[in-house]
């Protein structure tokens, strides 16, 4: 597509007072966000595009939500547990079309598939071992594990859910608070635990594709040792073909390492996993790729 950057402004006012995008202007949105991503815009072009959506750019919006960061970070905690809960904003119904278009990209709807997707290896782990362990790294909000939970309230799968940031320890503690007991939270960068046991299963959501390749590999390699003989990890990483990249990075500023197939498997040999032990999955969208690593 050809475009110039006053038409994509006047777009964005036009969406800016009307309330925002009804569903069949989404694709031109997302692709008009792509186009300008890719051809990154200047810092007075952003600056504009930002003066034109700041009324919908602040905490009460899911894109607001993103920009402004109030955990300090982009994907907090807070912001992937709206993406489960489809939220919307409270505080003013003129904020609910740009909620609506947030929740139909692809990239939403593949957090959300990641509960399903864990779930089940969760459902297959307690099938085939009696009392198994779970590492799960980068834990956010515990929406997953607390589904699992609800789903099977006999399970004996027990969880060590580590995050670095205090705040998600607190919410996902509360979130699973009936569950307590099967759980063991740990508020530590994953760089520097040293567990005095192995795992049944590792899972880590939506923690690697905000590190470069030096750094993955490192905490891949880290990692992977901590498997039992017959133990899984599972590594979640944002495809290369998510068509809602240029959204997110231009109108959210949340921005990610996004990987192909073939890239996440040369970083897992990398960091020392055997080829033939690496797999690589996804959820139904196919923007959430899962790498597979087995011991």
């Amino acid at each position: 597509m050809e475009m110039e950057f006053a038409d994509f402004l006047a777009q964005a006012q036009a969406l800016m007072k009307k309330g925002g995008p009804e569903p069949h202007e989404y694709e031109e949105i997302s692709a008009s966000c792509a186009y300008f991503n890719n051809k990154k815009l200047s810092v007075e072009e952003e600056l504009k595009l930002h003066e034109v959506l700041k009324p919908m750019l602040n905490v009460d919006t899911m894109i607001g939500f993103s920009f402004q960061k109030p955990n300090g970070y982009a994907g907090d905690f807070e912001l992937i547990d709206r993406i489960y809960q489809y939220w919307k904003s409270p505080a003013n119904t003129f904020f609910h079309a740009w909620d609506n278009y947030s929740h139909d990209l692809d990239a939403t709807k593949a957090v959300r598939n990641r509960k399903t997707y864990i779930n089940k290896l969760l459902v297959n782990l307690q099938n085939r071992k009696k009392s198994p362990l779970v590492l799960n790294l980068g834990s956010g909000p515990c929406s997953d594990i607390h589904q699992f939970f609800t789903n099977n309230p006999k399970t004996k799968v027990h969880f060590d859910c580590l995050d670095m940031d205090s705040k998600a320890i607190d919410y996902g503690s509360a979130v699973c608070d009936n569950y307590i007991d099967s759980i063991t939270f740990i508020n530590k960068n994953a760089f520097r635990y040293k567990p005095d046991h192995q795992y049944d299963l590792i899972w880590s959501a939506g923690l690697f594709d905000y590190f470069n390749d030096k750094l993955f590999v490192r905490l891949l390699n880290r990692t992977y040792k901590l498997l039992s003989v017959d133990g899984m990890m599972a590594v979640g990483n944002f495809s290369d073909t998510n068509t809602a990249q240029g959204a997110m990075e231009l109108l959210g500023q949340w921005y990610l390492h996004h990987r192909s197939k073939e890239h996440l498997v040369e970083l897992a040999i990398k960091a020392g996993v055997p080829a033939d032990k690496i797999e690589v999955h996804s959820e139904k969208t196919g923007v959430n790729l899962f790498l597979h690593l087995h011991k």
